[in-house]
């Protein structure tokens, strides 16, 4: 169960629902964490409506918690603040995306408009990426210096039973789409690869694969050079961070068959002018 923020005092109407809070006594800091490296809309908002919350209402909120009840402090707030953590970001990642997507670029200025960005890395540190804290006390500056995480097992990327290509497309952007970055000459990969890389544990469909190709080189995700082969390079940056948003708005199979429905329109347009240009013609 998240933890709700909600302030309808004063025609306001704010409701923040952080995946956790971090309370010291003075400071309430609202907290979301975040799997990939992605900025999308939906972070935006969510870090706007966190953004919004104030004393009385984060105090309110920790009064219902039974903070007082559970724990030594008394559930004063002094400040709030608004953290974003995105698991697979660095400095590196966020150099080289401002550098290579303007997107990222008007994505990371928004998102910090409202939020410290922050990133861990597990055997290392918590730490600040961009953005500012509202205040200078002991949580925030405790943040700023970065906490040491302990050691954890190395990531997996699983695919269930009866995956969607939408899931497949998020996953083949952020394991080989991604790596383009740092690669000049950019990645190839095989649809084999592919299936190589999820067996044994998961049959990767290769009609799913076709499919979530053809979608990938269609919104310039990546381009074919071959024979279901296919190279991500810097340039389709833009593309394969869209991708997630794209994907959770709209499903793979319903955009191809928008988009073939547009081609066929258009082609169907073209033989009508032509038609009647030849019964102009036939007329004359």
């Amino acid at each position: 169960m998240f933890p709700v923020f909600e302030d309808r005092s004063e025609g306001r109407s704010v409701k923040a629902q952080p995946d956790f809070v971090l309370y010291d006594g003075s400071t309430c800091a609202l907290c979301e964490i975040k799997s990939g490296h992605h900025i999308n809309e939906r972070d935006i908002n969510q870090m706007e409506e966190c953004d919004e919350v104030t004393i009385e209402a984060a105090e309110e909120e920790l009064e219902n918690a039974q903070v007082r009840e559970k724990t030594e402090y008394d559930g004063t707030v002094t400040a709030v603040e608004s953290l974003i953590v995105y698991q697979d970001m660095d400095e590196e990642y966020i150099e080289e995306t401002r550098r290579e997507s303007e997107n990222f670029r008007a994505a990371l200025d928004r998102i910090t408009d409202y939020a410290v960005l922050m990133t861990q890395d597990y055997g290392g540190d918590l730490r600040v990426l961009a953005g500012d804290f509202d205040d200078d006390r002991a949580m925030q500056s405790a943040l700023r210096t970065g906490v040491t995480l302990p050691e954890n097992p190395p990531d997996e990327i699983l695919l269930t039973e009866g995956m969607e290509p939408e899931v497949l497309a998020m996953a083949v952007t952020d394991i080989w789409g991604e790596q383009a970055l740092d690669h000049e000459d950019g990645i190839e990969v095989t649809r084999e690869q592919v299936r190589d890389f999820f067996a044994p544990r998961h049959n990767v469909n290769p009609g799913d694969l076709g499919i979530v190709f053809e979608f990938l080189e269609d919104i310039g995700a990546c381009d074919v050079v071959g024979t279901h082969r296919y190279e991500f390079r810097r340039e389709h940056m833009g593309a394969i961070l869209g991708v997630e948003e794209m994907v959770m708005e709209q499903r793979v199979e319903d955009y191809l068959r928008e988009d073939d429905q547009a081609t066929f329109d258009s082609f169907s347009g073209a033989d009508d002018d032509n038609d009647d240009d030849e019964e102009d013609e036939e007329r004359e």
